[in-house]
């Protein structure tokens, strides 16, 4: 795995890259920036988290791929818990008091949705947990953000069942089958598991089968020279710029509320038209048309997020590693170093930062301050805070924080052993 280790770096680096920009749109303040960043969501946030996730099942299994006894299924857990929540805990405690105790004095200009039902006690008991996507959406409600930590802590918490019971790729994927139906079960019956579940578990999945299957190395494999992965990674910017351009036309023509003006004769073109269509093809399948849109959305996210996370990974295996200038893997190690902590506490701080700046009267420089300023500190700290926990857990299990170890610099997923 050493030789890896840039390239997961990069990885990393590149998925919060794509997750920031996503979000910043609601804490800018000229409607040139907004508008500019508004495009990045939700496609570009999707696909840095469909990257984290990815990795995630990799890392996962070629750290843990053995779990054979009730000992390491405990193990891994303490493991993965001591990884995940203290940090997450930290900024769970800052949500708090940044979007609800104190919001109504920071006029940060940013308004948390629904702040009341989602900072009620039972929700934060939940979040405190780590159930809001499993208890979702009828007994919870998650949290912008911190929504994600409760989905891998999903994924955890199956991981080791599905290993134990799948000895090839094979029994892999039906045992990965058996579980998405059994939680499909789940959401049916009892209105419980959030649909973001859904949305991603496929792409955990094949994190974990090109691990286990050590699919797309540099020395390449059978895979890779079938020809039809070769157009579908050829085909990828075009994948991707139907997944924006289709993708944000059916979100618009979808919406009951919109329609869309054309210079054709007929003027406008409703969108009850294609709810219509929708709904008639709903009903010949016995579903509803709800269902039916997301399973729609649900396959072109997973579609294109997979290639992404191929290419990407591909990429980054076979062009980048320790032969990098020492600037620049220091700036990929930085970066991946903080990722973790720019994820969990990204929008509090943009939120303190704007609360903080209002003095600024005019709203170009009020970006351009957040964007090369804001933004930077932002990553300074996290990385600060990422390495003063780890000697923290350093000092208080007497053990030695390891140098270049992806343990180390552990993101989201906390990847390491």
């Amino acid at each position: 795995m050493k030789d890896k280790i840039i390239a997961f770096d990069f990885l990393r680096a590149l998925a919060i890259l794509m997750i920031i920009p996503a979000h910043l749109s609601n804490f800018l303040f000229s409607t040139y920036s907004k508008l500019g960043f508004y495009a990045f969501d939700p496609y570009f946030a999707n696909m840095g988290l469909g990257l984290f996730i990815f990795m995630s099942g990799y890392l996962l299994y070629y750290n843990n791929h053995s779990i054979t006894s009730l000992d390491n299924v405990l193990s891994f857990y303490k493991k993965r818990l001591l990884r995940i929540f203290p940090l997450y805990w930290a900024a769970l405690a800052t949500f708090i008091l940044v979007f609800f105790i104190f919001a109504s004095k920071l006029n940060s200009s940013f308004v948390f949705p629904n702040a009341q039902n989602v900072f009620g006690f039972s929700n934060i008991l939940t979040h405190v947990l780590g159930l809001q996507i499993f208890l979702a959406p009828a007994y919870a409600s998650p949290m912008l953000t911190l929504y994600f930590i409760g989905l891998i802590i999903v994924f955890y918490t199956i991981y080791p069942f599905i290993i134990i019971f799948s000895k090839d790729a094979k029994s892999l994927l039906f045992v990965s089958s058996i579980v998405f139906l059994g939680f499909l079960f789940l959401s049916r019956t009892l209105n419980i598991i959030d649909h973001r579940f859904f949305m991603f578990f496929s792409i955990f999945v094949f994190g974990i089968l090109t691990c286990k299957e050590s699919l797309f190395e540099k020395s390449g494999t059978m895979l890779m020279e079938i020809p039809f992965v070769k157009i579908l990674l050829a085909a990828l910017p075009v994948i991707f710029v139907l997944v924006v351009v289709l993708g944000s036309r059916m979100v618009l023509l979808l919406d009951p509320k919109v329609s869309l003006t054309i210079d054709a004769p007929s003027g406008t073109i409703g969108s009850s038209m294609l709810i219509s269509v929708l709904s008639s093809i709903a009903n010949s399948l016995g579903l509803s048309y709800t269902t039916l849109k997301f399973v729609l959305d649900t396959l072109l996210l997973n579609v294109f997020i997979i290639m992404f996370s191929i290419f990407e990974y591909r990429f980054a295996v076979k062009y980048i590693d320790d032969k990098f200038s020492s600037s620049l893997s220091s700036i990929l190690t930085y970066i991946a170093t903080s990722s973790y902590c720019v994820y969990l506490f990204h929008r509090p701080f943009l939120a303190l930062w704007n609360a903080g700046t209002n003095f600024i009267s005019n709203p170009i420089l009020r970006d351009i301050i957040l964007l090369f300023v804001a933004l930077p500190l932002l990553f300074f700290i996290s990385y600060h805070a990422q390495v003063f926990e780890l000697n923290l857990k350093k000092y208080f299990s007497h053990k030695k924080v390891p140098g270049k170890d992806l343990s180390f610099r552990r993101s989201i997923m906390g990847s390491g052993k």
